[in-house]
């Protein structure tokens, strides 16, 4: 801290140094002094060190800490083991060593080994969730390939087979084009009676569509 920047006292020690015949400045002519001096410090500190120099100081201070430990981390690649460490992140967890250190095998066997236990559970944990991030991914691409049949009418086309629909109707009129067609050849071959030839239309469709299975 630039000791500039906090007000001038006078010290205990000069304060114990002055006997009682030097003691003769009164403490108000003291003080007014000080007062003085310490206004004409600060009014100095603003001049040399304005507020946003000292911001623009404290930002290059700050990003030169924050890249100095980006580098650190890019070149050690053991952010798993810094202070802090979010060992949630599959990235982290997957550079875990199996084994904490030899050191700490001879000299404290039994975190070393609880280590080795936690870390074996984590890894599994790790590789149940991604089996389970597969699945869910699976899953949705399951169900983006089915939403156009939520609402069939808007998505789908009508199944043109179905009972009603516009192809049994078409297969309908064409069936009874066909009878007609082949009451009309059957009049024109040949009998001689026309009231044979005037039969009951309805009823004979009738008849020959239920005898190919229409009703």
């Amino acid at each position: 801290m630039d000791p500039l920047s906090q007000p001038i006292q006078p010290s205990h020690d000069w304060q114990a140094s002055i006997s009682e015949e030097e003691n003769t400045l009164r403490q108000r002519a003291i003080d007014e002094a000080l007062f003085k001096l310490n206004t004409t410090l600060k009014q100095h500190n603003k001049l040399s060190y304005p507020p946003q120099a000292q911001r623009h100081v404290a930002e290059q201070i700050d990003r030169l800490y924050w890249a100095a430990g980006e580098r650190d981390v890019n070149v050690n690649g053991e952010e798993w083991s810094e202070k802090g460490a979010d060992y949630r992140l599959a990235e982290n967890i997957e550079k875990l060593p199996e084994e904490w250190s030899e050191e700490a095998e001879t000299k404290a066997p039994k975190q070393a080994a609880k280590y080795k236990e936690l870390q074996k559970k984590l890894v599994e944990l790790n590789d149940r969730r991604k089996a389970a991030k597969e699945r869910l991914e699976q899953t949705r691409a399951a169900k983006r390939l089915l939403d156009p049949f939520e609402d069939a009418s808007l998505h789908v086309q009508e199944n043109l087979v179905t009972k009603n629909s516009e192809m049994e109707r078409e297969l309908e009129r064409m069936r009874m084009l066909m009878l007609r067609v082949e009451r009309g050849i059957t009049g024109i071959g040949g009998t001689s009676d026309e009231d044979d030839m005037e039969i009951d239309f309805a009823e004979n469709d009738r008849e020959k569509l239920a005898a190919i299975g229409i009703n």
